[in-house]
């Protein structure tokens, strides 16, 4: 029996030993990689980033929750680039904006960022201002870009996060999810809707302005093609609204 129950520690530790290595291989592969392309321009979906946005009428720019964004819920007779990045802040989103628009302007930028900066929060409740002033501060540059370009933009706000899981309750509190909720009320103030317009995803995909309903929840941070779908309903509404008032 003794020899048994050694024999399956064994293999615990082997295995555990075996997934401690994979991660930290897939780690330092991350981290090297982030060194080399510090903005991330290889994580973009189009195999021809220039030709993309060349061609393109409007912008998806973005995190992870831009890049899975199916385009085809949203294209009628306009052209749209995704230009989602799995990861990403939303400082590495504004280096990213102001590299494209030395290439060309569209028409309409549709910007979703921001959950990778207030995760942070999660680590470091002491964050919190730092935190969030930054965010406000790279949203009004990408604004401000826009502005001097007369670009229109749809400024769409952080979404709700799903049912946690047990893992991220250890890096989480309820500051981010207050950072959440201001930030996205001072996202909502800096659209005009003249040259700034606003999309309220939080009302779209929630119920009680905190979390994702149930139905349209992939994992803690992102959505399923359900939540996509009824976010597309709206924005295309708002596309057409401003491309062909």
């Amino acid at each position: 029996m003794t020899y048994i129950f050694l024999i399956i520690l064994l293999l615990i530790i082997v295995t555990a030993g075996m997934v401690l290595i994979h991660t930290y291989k897939d780690f330092y592969r991350k981290n090297a990689l982030l060194r080399v392309d510090p903005l991330e321009f290889t994580g973009v979906k189009a195999l021809d980033t220039t030709a993309e946005i060349e061609d393109s009428e409007i912008w998806m720019i973005g995190d992870s929750r831009v890049r899975r964004w199916p385009e085809k819920l949203l294209r009628n007779n306009n052209t749209i680039a995704n230009l989602g990045v799995e990861g990403q802040t939303s400082s590495q989103v504004l280096y990213r904006l102001m590299s494209y628009l030395e290439t060309d302007t569209p028409s309409l930028i549709i910007l979703e960022t921001g959950i990778n900066d207030l995760k942070v929060i999660g680590l470091d409740a002491n964050l919190y201002g730092e935190i969030t002033q930054q965010y406000l501060k790279n949203i009004e540059q990408m604004i401000h870009l826009c502005r001097v370009r007369n670009i229109r933009m749809i400024l769409i706000d952080i979404f709700p996060v799903g049912k946690i899981e047990l893992p991220r309750r250890l890096i989480w509190n309820n500051a981010v999810n207050k950072a959440i909720n201001a930030v996205n009320l001072t996202l909502e103030s800096y659209c005009d809707n003249d040259m700034v317009f606003h999309l309220n995803a939080d009302a779209i995909l929630s119920d009680n302005g905190t979390t994702v309903r149930p139905e349209f929840q992939d994992d803690f941070l992102h959505i399923n093609v359900m939540g996509y779908e009824a976010l597309s309903k709206n924005l295309k509404e708002l596309i057409n609204k401003i491309i062909n008032p």
